[in-house]
């Protein structure tokens, strides 16, 4: 079953530098940079738990190559501003439940890099039935995650809060068409800062606007100009599920226009459907009330 899970963070630490890549990188004031978590859906109803023991996030001005993030004993440049050490059950946080992570207080300026240190051996995938499937990681030690960002994370002085998406469902790839076959780990984890971002909010109802509600939809918000039957990664920006009541919420949308779609699942026998008109997002708003319409 497909959800938004969020994972929020919010610990002060004391003032610190940041190593530049150039002069023009940082201010000579400070801010408050306030890590935050969230994860896209994860689609694989028969899961109960996403276990990942997080150990730091890592921040840094210049972006970093998939080397320089993945390597742990590389410090070059990095700070570190979260140091949660600790499990979390992504699949404990939907509903908009959240969880302290870390901040700390940096230099102001442009921040293109940004990796998060987890642990592999205390992170685990239990099922509903209670077995624990095999996961392959990278490395059986702490495992380095470079961050793709939205956009650079610019802290001023009066701070920035940035939101982690972990895309569960593409960062635990399924090996075969079971989960008991166990999963191999694919990170897949973008960032934002929050303060520049909007959301939406609807339902899905099955035939009409009044219809029935439609659960377990999966509802993708996709770049501008795509298509119903879009099958390009690459043009989903985010998604989320319906609750039990057809409802849904993606938030941490940059301002722009997209395509909203939804896709009933299989055995509810209605097709994939796109919100009429099409969806603009505003910095510092929720578009509400949005209705997609499916139908067989």
């Amino acid at each position: 079953m497909n959800r938004t899970l969020r994972l929020f963070a919010l610990i002060a630490f004391g003032t610190l530098g940041v190593a530049a890549c150039g002069s023009d990188s940082t201010g000579t004031g400070t801010g408050l940079l306030t890590v935050r978590m969230t994860d896209a859906p994860f689609p694989f109803s028969d899961v109960a738990r996403v276990d990942v023991f997080v150990v730091r996030v890592d921040a840094r001005t210049s972006e970093p190559t998939d080397a320089e993030a993945t390597d742990e004993s590389n410090t070059s440049g990095w700070t570190t501003v979260a140091t949660p050490n600790t499990s979390i059950n992504l699949l404990d946080l939907g509903d908009g439940k959240t969880t302290n992570l870390g901040a700390t207080t940096l230099a102001t300026g442009t921040y293109n890099g940004f990796r998060l240190i987890i642990d592999p051996s205390k992170s685990s995938i239990t099922l509903k039935d209670g077995t624990q499937p095999a996961i392959m990681f990278p490395s059986a030690g702490h495992s380095g995650i470079k961050i793709n960002l939205d956009k650079p994370i610019e802290l001023t002085e009066n701070g920035s809060v940035m939101t982690l998406d972990f895309d569960i469902g593409s960062s635990f790839v399924m090996r075969g068409n079971n989960a008991r076959n166990g999963f191999i780990f694919k990170p897949v984890i973008r960032a934002v800062a929050e303060d520049i971002t909007g959301s939406v909010s609807g339902s899905v109802h099955a035939n009409s606007a009044t219809g029935a509600a439609v659960p377990d939809a999966t509802v993708e918000v996709l770049t501008a100009g795509s298509l119903l039957a879009d099958a390009d990664p690459t043009h989903i920006v985010r998604s989320t599920s319906t609750d039990a009541n057809g409802n849904f919420r993606v938030a941490f949308l940059l301002p722009g226009t997209y395509v909203l779609r939804a896709t009933p699942p299989t055995a509810s026998g209605f097709k994939p459907a796109l919100l009429a008109g099409g969806l603009t997002i505003t910095t510092g708003t929720e578009v509400q009330n949005q209705i997609i319409v499916v139908a067989p």
